[in-house]
């Protein structure tokens, strides 16, 4: 009779340390940062939450490993990417593994991907390892893009494609689902290929179009009013999470007493679900402007240009980053994600018309349409591109590059 032999004490350790931070990855995106506890993980693997502490003493050093965890793979991925020759097959590469990877998690090989969004609220006040380590993430990413032939491509604008693609991939969380298995390759190649080629059809150029304005100007006063709570919790919420954005932090934003925010909202649920209606009308907003255009690459060009414009500069009120449907409530995260893929697919069908009448190259027109709202969603506030950064700077930058190819001439 064979005899069942117990794994050595050093493998049941590792064996049950690699399973609570499976679990604890799944509880850090879905409860964020301020959701996060030792004890939300122990119920999620039917344990006492003492159990947890002999492997890890905190909550804010479990959280940390499965942060470095995730930027553990991420520096795998572009381990495998590094061996190719050109910055276009390094590229095509990195974004197979990112896809491979996502295959894994699918079938429950390995744990699930971390957002970035809240990397600065993981650890101790002042700890800087971690965001030192996603800085240097994207600097090697952004060493991944140095073509042989392209001195346009500086440095400091490698660094924000770096920026642009992570986000971009990170993106796939909301729409993934949507694809089987087997066609990961597919959407890995596709995506692939809009980053490399842009989507604007052989001889066309950047449009000469003044961009919109979007949404209301500033107020002049100092009057509290529903628009001001809007614009401040959408500023917590893409800083420190859904989650991490309180009643009272909110109310400290606009120097107001917590009657005042329960005066001009109901709770802070509707009011985040209110933050992304804006972002929605936003959106609806440069879509409907941007209509007249004659081509639809000149449709595109003016709606996505004008909403990155107005996502850098701030100056209008910011719209929600898509990373902080990650801690919200089931019900409502569910109702936003649907309504993302309704814009989805009405880039989807922008770009769709812009390839009927020639102004757009052949792409996969949903997939286009994920990555260009990526694009306006996830650009930096002007502030971080340099003192001396201009909206047309991200316009030529970011924006061009994004539409038109990173690797295209100006």
């Amino acid at each position: 009779m064979t005899v069942a032999t117990r794994p050595p004490p050093r493998a049941r350790y590792a064996a049950r340390r690699d399973a609570i931070l499976s679990a604890a990855c799944k509880v850090f995106i879905d409860q964020g940062v301020s959701g996060f506890t030792l004890a939300a993980v122990a119920k999620r693997m039917d344990l006492h939450p003492v159990s947890l502490t002999y492997y890890f003493k905190r909550k804010e050093d479990l959280a940390a490993e499965c942060m470095r965890l995730t930027l553990s793979r991420f520096d795998a991925m572009l381990e495998e990417a590094e061996r190719e020759e050109t910055a276009q097959a390094r590229l095509r590469a990195f974004v197979g593994a990112y896809f491979e990877t996502r295959r894994g998690i699918v079938l429950g090989e390995a744990p699930r991907l971390l957002p970035f969004g809240e990397i600065t609220q993981i650890g101790a006040p002042g700890d800087e390892e971690l965001v030192e380590a996603y800085r240097a993430l994207r600097q090697r990413l952004a060493r991944l893009l140095r073509p042989s032939d392209a001195p346009w491509l500086t440095g400091p604008r490698r660094y924000m494609l770096a920026h642009l693609i992570i986000d971009q991939l990170c993106w796939s969380d909301t729409w993934i689902a949507g694809y089987e298995i087997a066609d990961f390759g597919r959407v890995a190649e596709k995506i692939s290929d809009v980053m490399i080629n842009g989507l604007a059809a052989p001889g066309r150029t950047r449009p000469d179009r003044p961009l919109l304005d979007l949404g209301a100007p500033p107020a002049q006063n100092d009057e509290v009013t529903r628009e001001r709570f809007l614009v401040a919790a959408t500023e917590i919420i893409n800083r420190e999470g859904y989650r991490g954005a309180s009643v009272d932090k909110i109310s400290a934003y606009l120097n107001v007493t917590k009657g005042s925010f329960y005066h001009h909202n109901t709770d802070k649920d509707e009011l985040a679900r209110a933050c992304f209606e804006r972002t929605f009308d936003l959106i609806d907003e440069a879509k409907t402007r941007g209509r007249s255009e004659a081509s639809g690459w000149e449709r595109l060009w003016l709606i996505s240009a004008s909403l990155t414009a107005h996502q850098t500069s701030g100056e209008r009120g910011r719209m929600l980053r898509h990373f902080a449907l990650s801690a919200m409530p089931g019900e409502l995260r569910r109702s936003i994600s649907g309504r993302f893929q309704q814009i989805a697919n009405a880039f989807s069908g922008i770009i769709a018309d812009g390839i009927a009448d020639g102004s757009i190259r052949p792409a996969d027109p949903l997939l286009s349409a994920h990555l260009v709202m990526a694009m306006f969603n996830s650009v930096l506030l002007l502030e971080h591109w340099g003192e001396d950064a201009t909206v047309e700077t991200v316009m030529s930058a970011y924006v061009r590059p994004a539409l038109m190819g990173f690797f295209t001439p100006e």
